[in-house]
């Protein structure tokens, strides 16, 4: 730990408080949905803004392992989460009244891989939070760092999906709605990026900590409990080759050494040194 930097607060310039203050929540008055009778998303949108949403949704289940954890102890992360899970909510709910107004159902894991997969996931996903709490609780302090981590290279992958769908979807309707979400998403890639770099500085073992933990996620969170061909349709065909090395190099730049963890979930491969 560099002792210059222990007493510093970390992401001291984002206002939690103001945060809390002006959490976005339903986004249902703000959408045209009897614009999509007219002019219904072809199948294959559809179909990515129905997985965009499972991924939203998904990312969710990860805080039921985090606030176990010495994470939770820590005031200013704790008030971020609460207010972060909130919108992360209603982003998803927005994307499914988009998909539900086209008469298809919503995607779920519950449907994905045989009956055996399913029972080990779901077994997996009970007992997770319990062999998280022990493992970092051993760890302590330093394991915020890969939870903010965590949250910044989700955030970085879901917010360049959004910006690429803006930037080449023809659906003036999906591109204002995704326009709207995208900016609701800016605070979160704001504070887990603040905060994941102010806690790497000031202490080598978290960076050590990061390094080998988060080669083990599937990315983005909650794609290992979803069907993997839209997940990889987002690395191959809406996130540009450009798009993932620049998530790797904001990875290699924190913590000080080359990674390919995006790289890695494109080839359909945890993350790996």
């Amino acid at each position: 730990m560099h002792a210059s930097n222990q007493g510093l607060v970390p992401a001291a310039e984002f206002s939690v408080r103001e945060y809390a203050r002006t959490v976005h929540g339903s986004h249902r008055g703000e959408l045209a949905l009897d614009v999509f009778a007219n002019d219904p998303l072809s199948p294959e949108l559809l179909e990515l803004v129905n997985h965009i949403a499972a991924l939203e949704r998904g990312a969710l289940r990860y805080l039921r392992s985090v606030l176990v954890t010495p994470t939770h102890k820590d005031s200013r992360v704790t008030a971020f989460l609460v207010s972060w899970a909130y919108e992360k909510y209603w982003i998803a709910d927005a994307l499914e009244q988009i998909v539900l107004a086209h008469g298809v159902q919503l995607e779920s894991g519950d449907e994905f891989g045989s009956r055996w997969e399913r029972l080990i996931r779901g077994a997996a996903e009970r007992f997770e939070p319990i062999r998280e709490s022990i493992v970092a609780n051993i760890i302590g302090e330093d394991v915020i760092a890969v939870h903010t981590f965590t949250g910044a290279i989700d955030d970085w992958i879901m917010v360049g999906t959004y910006d690429r769908l803006i930037e080449r979807n023809e659906h003036a309707e999906l591109t204002r709605v995704l326009t709207i979400l995208r900016e609701v998403k800016t605070r979160h890639e704001e504070f887990f990026t603040a905060q994941t770099r102010d806690r790497l500085a000031r202490s080598s073992a978290a960076t050590s900590l990061a390094r080998r933990r988060l080669k083990k996620i599937a990315w983005p969170l909650g794609a290992d409990e979803l069907d993997p061909w839209p997940t990889a349709r987002i690395f191959r065909s809406v996130l540009r080759p450009e798009d993932i090395s620049a998530i790797d190099s904001r990875i290699c730049e924190l913590l000080g050494s080359e990674t390919h963890f995006v790289a890695a979930a494109a080839r359909g491969k945890r993350g790996r040194l």
